[in-house]
């Protein structure tokens, strides 16, 4: 038995009529009739009596009709409870990022939520691009976060904003005093760099070869915590991107230099979620504090 026979049956006896009862559904009085058709066979007994007059239930019909206009209320309460639901913000985001970018947009926006919203949980996830987008895309993530985000039809790039590109060294670094830095600069000193899948290497490799430079990639490691070590230690200078307005990061003693450079100087950060997917009321939240925060970068 369809719901829909159970709504028809119920405008049929609060009707003087099969035509008015079909005016108020906005459908024919044959598919009215179809339908009480239906459930008089479901039941096995009449339900309605038709005269010139129009149409009354028999007695079956009306404890049918007691029947159903319960139902509907209740079903009706189901609705508004399931609506009311909805409009609690709980359950747990799951997040996908670049290690970098954690620091400088998903930390400060999680604080923020948390104060609104104590009770959701955050499941978060670091990797380079092609990592994220496939988390995004196989439900393993609900919004990510990285940078030159890979093109799929299955995912969006709902924002996006460019950050600087900076060389991060110890105090102590002979080239800390400089205001900017190019790559022929830097090519004589030892560089801690994530692997070949990260888009910051890849962007540095290219860079070089139009130089005709031959960098000293000296430490790969996909850790930023690690880079910073090494670069805390004197060992090491970093490429990372700071942000362009609102950065009180802190990079732990260590000094950030400009870079200068057409390829690297810049990066772009963006922000994606799953194109064909319906996304929680935490979710939904959480992206538009999330895309508040990288708007503000493009001021």
């Amino acid at each position: 038995m369809q719901l829909r026979a159970l709504k028809y049956f119920s405008q049929v006896a609060k009707s003087a009529s099969l035509r008015e009862a079909a005016d108020k559904l906005f459908v024919t009085p044959t598919a009215v009739t179809r339908q009480i058709e239906l459930l008089e066979h479901h039941y096995g007994a009449s339900l309605i009596e038709r005269s010139p007059r129009g149409i009354k239930l028999t007695r079956e019909g009306e404890y049918l009709a007691q029947a159903v206009q319960a139902t509907l209320r209740e079903l009706e309460g189901v609705k508004e409870k399931i609506a009311s639901s909805q409009s609690i913000v709980s359950g747990c985001i799951r997040i996908c990022s670049a290690e970098s970018l954690i620091a400088p947009f998903i930390a400060p926006t999680m604080n923020d939520f948390q104060r609104l919203h104590p009770g959701v949980c955050f499941d978060i996830d670091v990797g380079s691009a092609p990592h994220i987008a496939e988390a995004l895309i196989s439900d393993k993530a609900d919004i990510a976060l990285t940078f030159y985000m890979p093109v799929s039809a299955e995912l969006q790039v709902t924002h996006s904003c460019s950050l600087k590109h900076k060389i991060l060294m110890a105090p102590s670094h002979r080239l800390s005093s400089k205001n900017v830095l190019t790559l022929r600069d830097i090519a004589q000193h030892p560089l801690a760099i994530p692997p070949s899948n990260f888009s910051v290497r890849q962007l540095l490799e290219s860079a070089a070869k139009r130089e005709n430079l031959v960098l000293d990639m000296r430490f790969v490691t996909n850790s930023i915590e690690v880079q910073k070590r090494l670069a805390m230690l004197g060992m090491a200078l970093l490429i990372l991107p700071q942000l362009n307005v609102g950065d009180i990061s802190d990079q732990e003693k260590l000094i950030a230099v400009a870079l200068s450079d057409s390829v690297m100087g810049t990066v772009k950060v963006d922000l994606g979620l799953p194109r064909q997917r319906t996304l929680s009321m935490a979710t939904k939240i959480f992206h538009e504090m999330l895309a508040k925060r990288i708007n503000a970068q493009n001021a």
